[in-house]
């Protein structure tokens, strides 16, 4: 055998080895590439479980409207986790915000107990008429800006007429 026929030997060699460690390589990095893929979709799942245990839940307590004031307040409150209130914001309407909204942000807090409502667990926002109309026909639509306590940020609406008022379903913002 000639030196030149061992070269090309080695040279075979070679290259077959280097294909099977391509091969090889390709094999690891798909199993790697799934292997992320199943962590990033449990990361998902983690994230909403996440999102839905610190979910504040907000309520319309009540409307109180006071047309010798001409003046409409609604009670909100907090059924679900702390969350810390961050803006109210008139919309659209005939309301105008009262000077005693300035205070925020404001921690509102989870009902513990359901026969002790606290100042923690409600906040009131006061408005005022800022129309012609009497206080029952005035239309109104107020955002309240909110987050959880895990610096999530939502909002919801309240939309109504007079003492009639509902909330909106809460919205990622």
């Amino acid at each position: 055998m000639q030196l030149q026929d061992m070269f090309h030997i080695c040279a075979s060699v070679g290259a077959l080895a280097t294909f099977f460690s391509l091969i090889y390589l390709f094999y690891k990095d798909s199993k790697k590439s799934k292997t992320i893929s199943d962590l990033s979709k449990i990361a998902k799942v983690l994230e909403r479980d996440l999102e839905l245990k610190y979910q504040p839940h907000l309520w319309l307590n009540g409307v109180q409207q006071r047309a010798d004031e001409n003046k409409i307040n609604f009670d909100i409150n907090n059924k679900g986790e702390w969350c810390n209130l961050l803006d109210f914001k008139i919309i659209k309407g005939d309301l105008i915000l009262d000077e005693r909204n300035k205070h925020l942000p404001y921690e509102l807090e989870p009902i513990f107990n359901e026969n002790i409502i606290t100042d923690t667990t409600r906040r009131w926002i006061f408005t005022i008429n800022n129309s012609e109309k009497p206080i029952s026909e005035v239309e109104y639509e107020i955002e309240i800006v909110y987050e959880n306590r895990i610096r999530q940020k939502f909002f919801l609406k309240i939309i109504g007429k007079g003492a009639i008022a509902k909330l909106t379903t809460p919205k990622r913002k």
